[in-house]
């Protein structure tokens, strides 16, 4: 290990001990809790491991590549759950819909993440954010938008964009109609279309891609796309598109930046209910969040963690207030908006 590598490795111990002590002991012998989780083995392990040096209760991770709700569902109150990891503000509120979720009693989560970023009735809390915005090239002059500004005509044939009924496009689009009403949701929609350059088609990589070769000026993507585009794990190609393109400041008239998230839950059947509760408020100390969004390259959810360098790099962008649980309660409305206009087709 060279020296450096080893100055990193006390920093982030030291760190983690600071962390732990705020957060209070823990029980001295050694328990075992149960994470169910559709976030990758790997993004997780790491954040696992420094909770368990800490605290000594051994995290068993279960990757759950299916529909968590169902087994939860299935195995009922004899579920092994005790923590709950997904991806996406709508399968995070899923769980407590389902009720499959219990509160959240802790005056650390409450301290640490923004009420917005928190559930109704402390059901769950968001771990880390995905800011969802305008890209446009490097060159390009515009140091900000609005969201209602992407329908202008000024754009017609310009914009770029994965089509509308993919998720992360779904919540912005319910985030849409929770600030301005179906009416007027309806009316950009119907502008967005019309300012297509071409059929939404493929992911936000593609659309990083398209804006660097100039196949649009304006496209919309999450940050993280951008992020690891240009941290080289595609290839040394998309990596020279992600460095040709930059993030726009784009917020709601009066309002925020829209995010998506990853969160968690405590599992209405949790058989370790204080250890999980440990876990889980372990996950929003400093320096687990720093650990925990670095993994994907997304944006910590409290104040007090520095994202990674290549996310410094992209910017910064204040959360929208509205509460996620609003946004996911008009998905389905914002679906048949889509549809209605034939927004995809």
């Amino acid at each position: 290990m060279t020296a450096p590598a080893r100055i990193r490795k006390r920093v982030i111990g030291a760190l983690l001990a600071a962390a732990w002590l705020c957060i209070g002991a823990v029980p001295g012998r050694a328990d075992e809790i149960t994470l169910y989780s559709t976030r990758e083995t790997k993004l997780v392990e790491p954040v696992i491991a420094a909770f368990t040096e800490m605290s000594g209760i051994t995290v068993k991770l279960i990757f759950i590549e299916g529909n968590m709700v169902e087994r939860l569902t299935s195995e009922g109150a004899a579920s092994p759950a005790d923590v709950l990891m997904t991806i996406g503000l709508d399968k995070t509120t899923q769980f407590s819909n389902h009720d499959l979720t219990q509160p959240l009693v802790s005056a650390i989560l409450d301290a640490a993440v923004p009420s917005h970023l928190r559930g109704r009735d402390a059901q769950w809390v968001s771990l880390s954010i995905r800011p969802r915005i305008a890209l446009m090239r490097g060159a390009a002059a515009i140091a900000a938008v609005n969201y209602e500004d992407l329908s202008d005509p000024r754009w017609h044939g310009k914009l770029c964009m994965r089509p509308a009924l993919h998720q992360n496009n779904v919540a912005m689009i319910s985030a849409y109609l929770v600030h301005h009403g179906a009416a007027a949701t309806e009316t950009w929609l119907r502008g967005l279309k019309a300012n297509l350059a071409h059929q939404p088609a493929g992911k936000d990589n593609d659309v990083v891609r398209e804006i660097a070769q100039g196949a649009c000026d304006i496209g919309i993507g999450n940050t993280v796309a951008l992020a690891q585009l240009r941290d080289g794990r595609e290839g040394p190609e998309w990596t020279e598109w992600a460095r040709a393109v930059k993030a726009i400041p784009t917020t709601f008239q009066g309002g925020g930046t829209h995010v998506n998230l990853t969160g968690a839950a405590l599992a209405r059947h949790a058989p370790h209910k204080a250890a999980a509760l440990k876990f889980v408020e372990f996950l929003l100390t400093p320096a687990a969040q720093q650990i925990y969004a670095a993994a994907e390259l997304e944006y910590p959810v409290t104040a007090d963690a520095v994202p990674a360098p290549l996310v410094v790099e992209i910017g910064s962008f204040a959360a929208d207030a509205l509460p996620i649980d609003e946004i996911a309660a008009h998905q389905r409305a914002a679906i048949a908006l889509i549809k209605k206009v034939g927004f995809d087709e």
